[in-house]
């Protein structure tokens, strides 16, 4: 009787758990892609559209199996941008903003001048900013019932973002427009 009453609780305890280990999974992932991405970026003297759609080949083979970008109607979604933004004496300006993937999904970070936490770029220097954003939500099981037990349908889209300076060059330019 005991246990019963017990197994759907540890039923549902055992499809938290592993809803909650692949969201992880896949911020770290995504974290990573970020990462590399503007690392890869930031060692080049000058970018070309080329580069720049190698840079968007590079993040999906990274992020596999979870997806760093996606296109057409189908779920799920994701999308990513690669920019460099530049420090003025009037404050950051961007300088040039690609993207990739899902047009639903607003970019936050790298097609704005506003970076995170107010960060300001020094007047004269550059820096790389990659954002990568996946629809992947945890929970997704429980969606339906949520909702009734939390109020809301768990967290939103994971979103995940690289700064890096550049070492060559200040990448201020792109030799084209973006792929």
């Amino acid at each position: 009787m005991e246990f019963a009453i017990l197994l759907p609780l540890l039923i549902m305890l055992f499809v938290a758990t592993a809803e909650l280990v692949l969201h992880i999974r896949t911020w770290f992932r995504l974290e990573r892609t970020a990462a590399e991405v503007t690392n890869a970026a930031s060692q080049a003297e000058a970018l070309t559209v080329n580069d720049v759609a190698g840079l968007f080949d590079a993040a999906r083979a990274i992020a596999a199996p979870v997806l760093a970008w996606s296109s057409g109607p189908g779920l799920p979604r994701a999308r990513t941008i690669i920019g460099v933004v530049s420090g003025t004496a009037a404050g950051n300006v961007v300088r040039w903003s690609c993207s990739r993937g899902d047009a639903g999904l607003a970019n936050l970070i790298a097609g704005k001048a506003a970076l995170p936490n107010g960060f300001q770029v020094p007047a004269g220097q550059s820096v790389l900013v990659t954002e990568v954003v996946n629809s992947a939500t945890p929970w997704s099981i429980m969606s339906a019932a949520a909702p009734v037990f939390f109020g809301r349908v768990g967290p939103g889209p994971i979103r995940t973002y690289a700064i890096m300076r550049p070492r060559q060059a200040e990448l201020t330019s792109i030799g084209g427009a973006c792929p």
